[in-house]
């Protein structure tokens, strides 16, 4: 039987990645005759600091729900350090973790709903503060649908030649997160 698989893009790079995957995987099945669109134990998950997807260009956006910001609409980069210090306050362990790198709010003029610039730093607060309300929900409830879609993908692992033994166990999720080292939300 053919995996679950789990495949998050982080910003912009990471993003358009997944979205020439996934597009990819949707006309290999349509070719060898799936109608039934993209299994739902293959999931695809864009992460961004923009609060919407860049352009499409030559390749579909994803669909509505599988693009998350992670800057939660915060606007610019001091209110996103105000939510992150309100969340890791001095003298818990997580205000030690960032403090040595966070940067600092009077030095940061990039506008966060434009991306994170290429600012390694930026990206990170933006994903540390919304961690817990925007990504891992999301990432839970993936793992939720390939733990569900096992009888779909039974279907298609037959359907594109795969043999499916009776009484076969789905296997755990791939995991795989892509990202750029160059960018801000994606490294």
């Amino acid at each position: 039987m053919l995996r679950p698989v789990i495949m998050i893009g982080c910003g912009g790079s990471g993003e358009k990645a997944i979205r020439y995957v996934r597009d990819a995987v949707r006309r290999h099945l349509e070719h060898a005759g799936w109608e039934e669109g993209i299994p739902e134990a293959w999931q695809f998950l864009g992460l961004d600091t923009l609060v919407i997807q860049e352009s499409a260009g030559e390749v579909p956006l994803l669909p509505g729900n599988d693009f998350k910001s992670v800057s939660s609409g915060i606007g610019n980069y001091g209110s996103l350090d105000s939510a992150l210090m309100a969340i890791h306050p001095p003298g818990s362990p997580g205000y030690e973790e960032v403090i040595g790198w966070h940067p600092n709010p009077d030095q940061v003029r990039v506008p966060m709903l434009d991306g994170a610039g290429q600012m390694r730093a930026l990206g990170r607060v933006a994903g540390i503060t919304s961690l817990s309300r925007v990504v891992g929900p999301k990432v839970q409830e993936m793992f939720g649908k390939c733990a569900n879609g096992a009888p779909e993908l039974a279907a298609v692992s037959k359907i594109l030649g795969v043999s499916v033994p009776p009484g076969a166990v789905t296997p755990d999720p791939l995991v795989m997160v892509l990202g750029s080292m160059a960018g801000g939300t994606g490294a």
